[in-house]
């Protein structure tokens, strides 16, 4: 039976949202004066300037980000030497999604006198509103140049690390989620994070301590449950995988499709069919917009012969995932299963419109093609899939079409 590829990659970038947020800007508002030690008497206009901040303050706080712009701004014109109302005007531009404009502010706040504190947090800030235009490499300056300033610096090391880890540097990832670790021995986070690297790059047993000991600091950690049952079911120890899945499905407050998938599949290879459509209906029932619940449940019924009700399967999968080449390829072997011909080639056709180079779809088609009586257009589709690296139409063309 034919699974689909595991989303340990996926994963982490959206465990990574956790951390790349935009304008929290760790430390700021926490050390601006606040209202009520500032004398009412405006005596210069620095003091009316830190007023207004501290005004802007208390409208960040309660979330009223337009009367928080205005007080920040209002507070440059008065002293345009202000870093404080240029940085936290940075974070609620960030709020309001206007990341050009954030980005101009960091960077009058960097041209200004520093703390050695606010010096390396507003580049770690201005590396994630970089991050929020798609400008990698800004990121990945921003956050090191915090690290520079800064070498204890453990979200720095951890923004970089998903940064190394999109470029495909797994290695200087796998560097960089040491340091987090080095830094916070109790981070679970963390060691969930460095097993999803090591899984990527094949250090499986690695890979699954880090999990265990994200589930030893963290025991609800689901995110540590599922990626380790996804190892574990990598290293064909199935049992162990259906132990995770049931967990996550246990710990979660609303059912989760992916979970019933992941399971579904483990109860496949333990050939507990029943208990895997039960899972792939669970799926679908949590998710009725997802392919996969369907992709999967028509893959387990084709391998249990039952085609017609696999097609069905596969046509309600091309419903809400009509671009992915697989599901026309698996549905036209069911409809060979029932002798349709014509529906087979039809399908075949549709998975190489989506897909070009897809061999196993050319070959296939060439069979079908020759099949029906279509000897030169089976043979030049087995041409195809020859020229694409399949050797089973290489053979299957040397006897039938030479």
């Amino acid at each position: 039976m034919n699974f689909l590829k595991n989303k340990l990659h996926a994963l982490l970038l959206i465990f990574s949202v956790l951390y790349l947020v935009p304008g929290f800007a760790k430390g700021f508002c926490s050390k601006i004066i606040s209202p009520e030690i500032i004398d009412e008497s405006f005596t210069n206009n620095r003091d009316s300037a830190l007023k207004y901040v501290s005004y802007g303050i208390e409208k960040t706080s309660s979330r009223d980000y337009d009367d928080a712009l205005m007080y920040f701004s209002k507070a440059l014109e008065l002293d345009s030497s202000l870093a404080a109302a240029y940085i936290n005007r940075a974070f609620v531009k960030n709020q309001l999604l206007d990341y050009n404009n954030a980005l101009e502010d960091y960077n009058h706040a960097l041209k200004l006198k520093l703390t050695w504190e606010e010096s390396y947090e507003v580049h770690f800030n201005k590396g994630l509103t970089l991050l929020s235009l798609n400008n990698l490499k800004g990121a990945m300056a921003g956050f090191s140049y915090a690290i520079k300033i800064n070498p204890n610096f453990a979200d720095a090391y951890y923004n970089r690390s998903i940064l190394r880890g999109m470029v495909g540097d797994y290695l200087g990832q796998l560097k960089d989620i040491d340091k987090v670790i080095a830094l916070r021995p109790k981070d679970a986070n963390a060691y969930n994070s460095r097993g999803i690297v090591r899984s990527m790059i094949g250090s499986l047993q690695p890979a699954i301590e880090d999990y265990s000991k994200a589930l030893e600091l963290n025991k609800g950690n689901t995110d540590s449950y599922f990626n380790r049952g996804l190892v574990y079911y990598q290293l064909k120890k199935y049992h162990d995988a259906l132990n995770d899945f049931n967990m996550v499905i246990q710990l979660k407050d609303e059912p989760d499709a992916e979970a019933f998938n992941r399971r579904g599949n483990v109860k496949c290879r333990l050939k507990d069919f029943r208990g895997a459509i039960e899972d792939y209906n669970n799926a679908i029932k949590s998710n009725p917009d997802d392919y996969l619940g369907y992709l999967n449940r028509g893959q387990l019924k084709f391998d249990l012969k039952d085609y017609q009700a696999a097609i069905d399967d596969y046509t309600k999968a091309i419903k809400f995932k009509p671009d992915f080449y697989l599901i026309f390829y698996l549905r036209g072997l069911a409809k060979r299963q029932l002798k349709d011909a014509k529906g087979e080639i039809e399908d075949y056709s549709w998975a190489i419109e989506y897909k070009p180079d897809y061999e196993a779809a050319y070959k296939e088609r060439g069979v079908a093609k020759y099949g029906i009586g279509d000897k030169s257009g089976g043979c030049e589709d087995l041409n195809t899939a020859v020229k694409f690296g399949s050797d089973v139409a290489y053979n299957y063309l040397i006897e039938h079409c030479r």
